[in-house]
């Protein structure tokens, strides 16, 4: 083995701890049974692994006991309810939050545009008003006037 092959499996190794590498394993064979049943419903590993926010094979890695990233740990733990504790903490408690949920939730999706209405001022005939309903919330009310 040469002195660079060295170097990086000493820094990969260095890189986590044995508790991260237990998470790691445990995380793997929570997750292996969905990955299955995915795969029996026909669905290539590449499309699971999109599903993961990861390749096909960083899916495979992380099936064989690498240590996965935060987002693959959330996405796995929404599509699939995959949830194995850290070193005695309930990851699922730390990923569904804590007390009641919130009615709705910002998603990723989520797109913000700029609005902008414009009228000539002085203008009888339109009012604008941003009316607070909470933070960062607003209702535009609009009010039009009739022409005579």
């Amino acid at each position: 083995m040469d002195a660079v092959s060295r170097l990086h499996l000493f820094l990969t190794h260095m890189k986590w701890t044995y508790k991260d590498r237990d998470f790691a394993k445990s995380f793997a064979e929570a997750l292996q049974p969905h990955i299955v049943r995915e795969q029996e419903k026909g669905k290539s590993l590449k499309e699971i692994a999109a599903k993961l926010g990861v390749t096909a094979w960083g899916l495979q890695k992380q099936l064989s006991g690498g240590v996965p990233s935060i987002r693959t740990v959330a996405l796995a733990y929404e599509l699939y309810r995959v949830s194995v504790n850290y070193d005695g903490i309930p990851v699922k408690r730390a990923i569904a939050g804590k007390g009641k949920r919130h009615r709705s939730r910002v998603s990723e999706r989520q797109m913000l545009l700029p609005f902008n209405i414009i009228a000539q001022p002085p203008s009888t005939r339109l009012e604008l008003k941003l009316v607070p309903k909470r933070v960062r919330t607003y209702r535009l009310q609009i009010t039009v006037g009739r022409v005579s």
